[in-house]
């Protein structure tokens, strides 16, 4: 985290201010005193942190995408699935898969309905 936070050119004070939180917590974290929740890590990805590479040690990603890429909902659904084991991740791209299958079918349905 600290390393995320340097590269952004920032000190403790600076980078806890522009994620809300006081510079004491933030101290706390960089010295694995405490770990920052998973809504906690979304505001890191606001400000450039890789989350992936705070949470890992390996580089993400977002990382080489530019965060504008992204929309808010976008960035808290990849920094929450990051966290998950690979068999959860596995379960939840296969509904992902299934819900866009439902939802053409559902497109299709209401194309000839109103075509027909």
């Amino acid at each position: 985290m600290k390393e995320e936070r340097i590269k952004l050119g920032l000190n403790q004070a600076e980078a806890a201010e522009k994620c809300g939180f006081s510079r004491e917590m933030w101290g706390k974290w960089e010295r694995g005193e405490n770990r920052p929740s998973s809504e906690k890590l979304f505001s890191f990805s606001k400000i450039g942190i890789d989350i992936d590479y705070v949470m890992h040690g390996r580089r993400g990603e977002t990382a080489a995408m530019p965060s504008e890429s992204l929309s808010a909902e976008e960035k808290e659904l990849l920094a929450l699935f990051r966290q998950l084991g690979s068999g959860s991740r596995k379960e939840l791209a296969d509904y992902a898969a299934f819900k866009l299958v439902v939802e053409k079918k559902a497109q299709t349905a209401l194309g000839k309905v109103s075509n027909g």
